[in-house]
C-alpha cells in the first residue's frame, strides 16, 4: 500500500514550538520532524498578535520558503501562512485574545502584514463585518475563510475554518455559516476530525453531505502536539489535554497524520478518501504553481 501523504492547511505548531513565536531554527526543526510523518506541506497558522510580532514571524516563513524553493530536502514545505487571528468576532473568539482583534478593513490588513503580503495564503475572517477586505483578498488570490464568526452568511468567502467550531450551530429556523457551508457544493470546508472537536455523528453527517472534493481535513494542531507539557498559547496556559483551565478547547493535540490514520482505523473514512481530503483537495484549493506541486508530489 502506498504511503499516505498529507498537507495541513491549519496548524499552530508541534513539539513544543509555537509558530507565533518560534525562531528560524525552531521552525526548521519542526519541519524536519513533520516530514517524517509524510506531512509534505503546511500553512503555518498564526493567531492574533501584535503587528510587530506577526511581521517578525512572516519574515521567517518567507525566508524559509524562498530557501526551500531553491533546495528542499527532508523537511515539510511552507506553502504559505494562514492568518487565523485578528479579524475575528469577539463573540466567537474561542481561546484567542480579543484584545488584539482588529476591524477587518483593507487598511488594517495592509498594516498588519506590511511587506509580507505575498507569503499569506489564507485569512480567516468573520464575514458579518464589512466585506471590502474579503473582496480585496479574493482579488489578490488570498483565500478567505469564514470562521470565529456569528455571521448568518458566508458572503464572498471561499471556505470555512474548522467547520462547526467557533460558529453558530445549525438550527432549523436560523441561517448560519455552518449550514451554508455544509450545503454549498462550491465551498471548501476545513474539518478537525479528531473526534473531540467533532463527534462521530456530526462527522457522519458532514462526510455524507459535503462533496468529497470540497473537504479539507486539518489538524489545528497546537504546539503541545507531541509535547507532554503545559504551554502558553494565546496568553493562556494550555494543558496536555488541549484545553485551558476553563475547559475551553484551544486546538488539537494530534498532527494530521494521526487524525487521518485514526479515521481509517475506526472505519470512518477509507484510504482513498484520505488521499483526496488530506492531500489532493489541498493542492487544488491552494492555487499552487507547478513548482510547488512538484515539491509536494516528490
Amino acid at each position: 500500500m502506498d504511503k499516505l501523504k498529507f498537507i495541513d492547511n491549519h496548524t499552530h505548531g508541534a513539539f513544543g514550538i509555537n509558530f507565533n513565536y518560534g525562531s528560524y531554527d525552531e521552525i526548521k526543526s519542526v519541519l524536519k520532524k513533520l516530514y517524517k510523518f509524510n506531512i509534505k506541506g503546511i500553512c503555518p497558522t498564526l493567531v492574533g498578535e501584535s503587528t510587530e510580532n506577526i511581521q517578525k514571524q512572516l519574515a521567517i516563513f518567507e525566508k524559509i520558503k524562498k530557501e526551500q524553493l531553491k533546495n528542499l530536502e527532508n523537511e515539510t514545505f511552507i506553502i504559505g501562512v494562514h492568518l487565523e487571528g485578528t479579524f475575528l468576532s469577539k463573540e466567537k473568539s474561542g481561546i484567542q485574545d480579543i484584545n488584539v482583534f482588529k476591524t477587518p478593513t483593507i487598511s488594517n490588513f495592509k498594516e498588519l502584514v506590511g511587506k509580507y503580503e505575498n507569503i499569506i495564503k489564507i485569512v480567516t475572517i468573520a464575514p458579518e463585518n464589512d466585506i471590502d477586505l474579503i473582496n480585496y483578498l479574493n482579488e489578490k488570490n488570498i483565500l478567505t475563510q469564514a470562521g470565529h464568526s456569528i455571521s448568518e452568511t458566508l458572503k464572498n468567502c471561499k471556505g470555512t475554518t474548522h467547520h462547526f467550531n467557533a460558529m453558530n450551530p445549525i438550527h432549523h429556523r436560523t441561517p448560519s455559516i455552518a449550514l451554508e457551508g455544509l450545503i454549498s457544493d462550491n465551498i471548501y470546508c476545513e474539518i478537525i476530525a479528531d473526534l473531540i472537536h467533532t463527534n462521530l455523528d456530526i462527522l457522519k453527517l458532514f462526510f455524507k453531505t459535503k462533496p468529497k472534493d470540497k473537504i479539507i481535513l486539518i489538524s489545528d494542531s497546537l504546539p503541545i502536539s507531541h509535547f507532554d507539557k503545559e504551554i502558553i498559547f494565546c496568553n493562556k496556559k494550555i494543558y496536555p489535554t488541549g484545553k485551558d483551565e476553563n475547559n475551553t478547547l484551544a486546538g488539537s493535540i494530534k498532527t494530521l497524520d494521526e487524525i487521518c490514520h485514526n479515521l481509517i482505523k475506526e472505519n470512518i473514512l477509507k484510504k482513498e478518501d484520505i488521499e483526496k481530503m488530506a492531500f489532493e483537495n489541498q493542492i487544488k484549493y491552494l492555487n499552487l504553481i507547478d513548482s510547488e506541486i512538484d515539491i509536494l508530489n516528490s
